[in-house]
């Protein structure tokens, strides 16, 4: 009856590390980056909009694009977003550097900003803030 108990003991201390273990790769400050930002409802950035979908994504004309999956966030009730990016590949290496794209989706409208977003492990990069009249008709190619 020891021997049992032991053993079983054994297999969940096992276990437990295992758990707490596995995740030591894929944390936020050694292989991911952040990306943040705030949507309003017009020019004079005073009220934020709450249920903005944004879309993280990899910048194809980049010469670092991101390749990692898709990610997306959507604004809190002060139009505040942060979406977090795993920056592995298929083969498990690391990109230090990724570019990145971020499009924003309200109704039937889109914004999508380009160019100039670059991350690293451990990064945080705040987008300057947009508003609703810089979205267009969905299916439009609006943005910076």
């Amino acid at each position: 009856m020891k021997g049992n108990l032991a053993v079983i003991a054994g297999l969940v201390s096992v276990l437990l590390l295992m758990a707490t273990g596995c995740d030591e790769g894929v944390n936020d400050w050694n292989s991911s980056a952040r990306i943040t930002g705030d949507v309003y409802t017009d020019a004079s950035h005073t009220h934020g909009i709450q249920g903005v979908r944004v879309i993280l994504e990899a910048d194809p004309s980049a010469d670092h694009p991101y390749e990692g999956p898709d990610r997306w966030t959507q604004t809190d009730n002060n139009g505040h977003f942060e979406g977090a990016v795993f920056l592995g590949n298929k083969n498990g290496d690391y990109n230090y550097l990724a570019d990145m794209s971020v499009g924003y989706f309200y109704g039937n409208k889109e914004f999508t900003w380009s160019g100039g977003i670059t991350v690293g492990p451990g990064s945080v990069f705040t987008l300057p803030a947009v508003d609703t009249t810089m979205f267009m008709p969905l299916g439009n190619t609006g943005g910076q």
